[in-house]
């Protein structure tokens, strides 16, 4: 029998309810106003008459970008980081993570400390730039890819899924003449499913976010990820004259331009992540409990 619930415990659930229904809306509006000033006539985002729903359809500012060579190019350079980074982040990771969380030798200790200590301290962006030089990495997609790597917080994030194995499990296979790799590849990381997705998720959002290093390391305009193309274009979009929308050209306007930016951007993500929704919810509350 269900237990009834005390006028306290209503009351609690009736507050928690309205707080989440506040933030939802505090999340929800500003996004669909966004894609409504996307969409939207620019006479009425000049009015000021756009609000969560668009007024006067217009795609101007999606054909402008989608018109722009550079655009598809960008999207395959930013495709080919993200992904590629993301398989040997996740590999390089586990790597990392496996012996923190089962082997035995001496240090062990003293080395996590020292992960720990690289999330604080670090060798700089001068320092990383000349090491990529040396490499002859500069310029290329492979230095966008090794500067985002591995990190100490995936590591140590990934070694505490790895501790919630039962270390019998490792004991046996052990037994039964498992070498590291074949219970790293055959036990351990099916079980961490949830763990490995969820540092997927922060690995390629991270490498399709990224704007400062490609800024640092990317010379030539074909090699240019999606932000940066973007950024070019918006910048490209302030510096030009309204006078031509006021002549008869369709040209989008600035605004209207940024905020289609920023859909076009989003895409990908927001694609990916229903998918990888239950992976995530499930590591960041086994994540929080065990760490």
């Amino acid at each position: 029998m269900r237990k009834k619930k005390s006028i306290g415990e209503r009351i609690f659930d009736a507050v928690i309810l309205l707080v989440l229904t506040v933030f939802s809306l505090c999340i929800i509006l500003p996004f669909m106003n966004l894609i409504s000033i996307s969409m939207s006539d620019e006479f009425a985002i000049m009015g000021g008459r756009v609000g969560i729903f668009p007024v006067g359809f217009s795609f101007a500012s999606y054909i402008k970008i989608f018109e722009t060579s550079s655009i598809l190019i960008a999207y395959r350079n930013t495709i080919i980081v993200a992904c590629v980074g993301c398989v040997f982040s996740l590999l390089l990771t586990s790597f990392a993570a496996y012996p923190l969380a089962f082997g035995e030798f001496w240090g062990k200790k003293g080395f996590n400390v020292l992960v720990m200590l690289t999330m604080w301290f670090s060798g700089g962006m001068i320092p990383s730039f000349l090491v990529m030089s040396k490499l002859q990495l500069v310029d290329t997609l492979a230095s966008l890819i090794l500067a985002s790597l591995i990190t100490a917080y995936n590591v140590l994030i990934l070694r505490t899924f790895f501790s919630s194995i039962p270390k019998e499990l490792i004991e046996s296979a052990r037994v039964d003449g498992a070498n590291d790799f074949c219970i790293l590849f055959r036990i351990v990381i099916p079980l961490a499913k949830a763990g490995l997705a969820t540092i997927a998720l922060w690995v390629f959002v991270g490498h399709w976010n990224d704007y400062m290093n490609p800024l640092l390391y990317l010379r030539n305009v074909n090699k240019y990820t999606l932000q940066l193309v973007l950024r070019e274009m918006v910048l490209t979009s302030e510096s030009s004259s309204l006078m031509e929308l006021m002549e008869g050209n369709r040209t989008a306007l600035p605004e209207q331009l940024k905020h289609a930016v920023i859909v076009v951007a989003m895409i990908p993500v927001l694609a990916i992540y229903p998918f990888a929704q239950k992976y995530f919810v499930n590591g960041i509350m086994l994540g929080s409990v065990k760490g």
